[in-house]
């Protein structure tokens, strides 16, 4: 089996923010023990039949998922709402602990016993394909559609020993471990050294955003990877939950699902009625290099996107208006969204046409 084969079968698909076509994975949970799971959104303006598609593990470095495993998702999900898949472990062993009960209590379906998917542990490549008629899929991967990819398929030694992904490219790191012990670790193209430099201390996990933490994809990402990345660099899509302090007054990233069961994206915002909308743009169409928000709530950013969620354009304010002027910029002629953020967190997504 080659690996060009994969690349193949990952091939880009065209899809538009005015009309998306597919799920994609929208969270990602890799906590302690097996406290797991995988959350799957729907961007469409209808609701999605689960019975073609397929979550599978390319486990440590694999460039197939025969050994870790495939799971043939069960139900529906509605429009701009959410599926969350968890792992089905309720019993512990002294090797491996039951998932919470908790987590359990969540999920729209529970995984199935070892090998399952959600039994990731940071270095593995999770993916989301879907079959005809739902059949198993085939290990070269021939009969299967991609629709999303977490991780790097194929990666074999280079991430087989190692923990997981980083922001980071190339670098030898110094930290303290959780003893506030100094110990230096490297990453290698995005991929984090499992032990440090002396080969017995573990670490640096605090660089890998796969392992130990709980994910969530960015709002302007409103379709799935389909073609396997070469580096994967985790931030480009993702974004880390932030972190809680524990007992003992250490960061903790890892048993955090507070944000399961809802996702924010920039085509769910505009999905939603327009009573929920609590600013308008003016005037629409923009004949000008510029316009103006009239906002419920002060306006702290407002971004422009493009029509397959781009960020074309920032500005931020500082004085808290509820009338913003925005611009001057200059973009080609065409349908954008406008995407405004109030100093509560609160967004409100427009579109606008730019003649």
């Amino acid at each position: 089996m080659k690996k060009t084969l994969l690349y193949f079968c990952f091939i880009l698909l065209a899809t538009g923010l005015q009309a998306q076509t597919d799920v994609f994975f929208s969270e990602y949970i890799e906590g302690s023990g097996n406290n797991k799971a995988l959350e799957i959104y729907n961007p469409t303006d209808h609701t999605i039949d689960l019975s073609n598609y397929w979550v599978l593990r390319f486990s440590n470095g694999n460039l197939t998922f025969a050994e870790g495993g495939s799971t043939h998702l069960t139900g529906t999900i509605d429009s701009f709402k959410t599926f969350i898949l968890v792992n089905g472990q309720t019993s512990s062993t002294p090797s491996s602990p039951a998932c919470s009960p908790v987590l359990q209590a969540m999920a729209n379906q529970l995984d199935g016993v070892y090998p399952a998917p959600t039994y990731m542990n940071g270095n593995d490549a999770m993916a989301l394909v879907k079959t005809p008629g739902g059949v198993p899929p085939n290990v070269d991967m021939s009969n299967v559609t991609a629709v999303d990819l977490i991780g790097e398929i194929g990666l074999g030694a280079a991430i087989t020993a190692e923990t997981g992904w980083s922001y980071v490219k190339d670098s030898t790191l110094t930290y303290n471990n959780s003893q506030g012990v100094p110990v230096t670790g490297k990453v290698i193209n995005y991929i984090v050294s499992k032990n440090a430099t002396d080969g017995t201390t573990f670490g640096p996990f605090w660089m890998s955003w796969t392992s130990d933490h709980s994910l969530i994809r960015k709002p302007n990402i409103i379709k799935g990877v389909v073609v396997n990345p070469h580096p994967f660099v985790v931030t480009s899509e993702w974004d880390t939950v932030p972190a809680v302090v524990d007992t003992a007054g250490h960061l903790v990233y890892k048993d955090i699902w507070t944000n399961l069961g809802q996702h924010n994206c920039i085509v769910n915002s505009i999905g939603e009625a327009s009573a929920n909308s609590w600013m308008s743009v003016y005037p629409n169409p923009i004949t000008a290099n510029r316009f103006s928000v009239t906002s419920l709530y002060a306006v702290r950013e407002v971004e422009i996107l493009s029509n397959i969620g781009q960020s074309v354009y920032n500005q931020t304010f500082t004085k808290g208006q509820t009338v913003v002027e925005v611009g001057p910029f200059d973009l080609k002629a065409g349908v954008y969204l406008v995407r405004v953020v109030s100093f509560d967190n609160g967004i409100s997504v427009k579109k606008i046409l730019v003649q």
